[in-house]
């Protein structure tokens, strides 16, 4: 019988039989691999914690936690401005010229409260944004995340639901504020709070929105990048 490893090798790193998995996933892996699908989300039966599991390949990959003896102690690896500003051409995604020169003026600060009694979302400095990030194994600069993220969630979905061009599907849903994933995928991310992400709505460039990597849900805030421009400023 195929055994599946944690990735998480540094505080477990154990394999499993799919009979150990509870009965949610080894339904969803024995579904996942007659779908041929490339990506699901699983609980490691053991350590508790989630990862990224390709049943095609058997290849499981972290994403929920990282690796301490693995960061760069460097500093974090970063996209140059040339390379950032292609990122975005080539995406066709336009940052607010009033945005970015407030991220790249003395007024900046980095803290926002974006919800009563939650905490404050730190919000990407311009150096961050430019930050790269591996999301299930592909990397993302952080203004971009939302990419990797549709992309994961869209392999989810069986291969005839992606479009062709882009291998994103196309829909997303109702509870889902009626984003697509490709609409989810333009959109950037302005800021984080643990693993939440506050970005702007790809739809008309300024209502604000969080995403939770964790179940793939959106959550809409009061903010719109303008009054926050304005809140920001005063």
């Amino acid at each position: 019988m195929i055994k599946i490893s944690c990735p998480y090798d540094w505080v477990c790193g154990q394999e499993f039989t799919i009979d150990e998995l509870s009965a949610h996933d080894q339904d969803f892996v024995i579904s996942a691999a007659a779908k041929k699908m490339k990506l699901i989300f699983i609980d490691c039966p053991v350590c508790k914690v989630t990862f990224s599991y390709n049943p095609s390949s058997n290849v499981s990959t972290a994403s929920e936690m990282i690796n301490p003896d693995q960061k760069d102690k460097k500093g974090p690896v970063r996209k140059t401005l040339k390379e950032f500003n292609a990122l975005l051409k080539k995406d066709k995604i336009v940052l607010l010229p009033a945005y970015l020169a407030y991220l790249k003026s003395a007024k900046f600060k980095a803290q926002l409260k974006v919800f009563k009694d939650q905490d404050a979302f730190e919000l990407l400095s311009y150096d961050s944004m430019r930050e790269v990030v591996n999301i299930d194994g592909r990397d993302y600069v952080n203004a971009r995340q939302l990419k990797g993220f549709a992309l994961s969630l869209s392999e989810l979905e069986p291969e005839n639901n992606r479009s062709q061009e882009t291998g994103v599907s196309s829909a997303y849903g109702k509870d889902n504020y009626f984003f697509t994933l490709d609409e989810l995928a333009d959109s950037i991310v302005i800021g984080q709070s643990g693993t939440r992400l506050l970005f702007i709505d790809s739809r008309d460039q300024d209502t604000l929105f969080v995403f939770h990597p964790d179940g793939g849900d959106i959550e809409k805030t009061s903010l719109s990048l303008r009054n926050l421009m304005n809140l920001l400023n005063n």
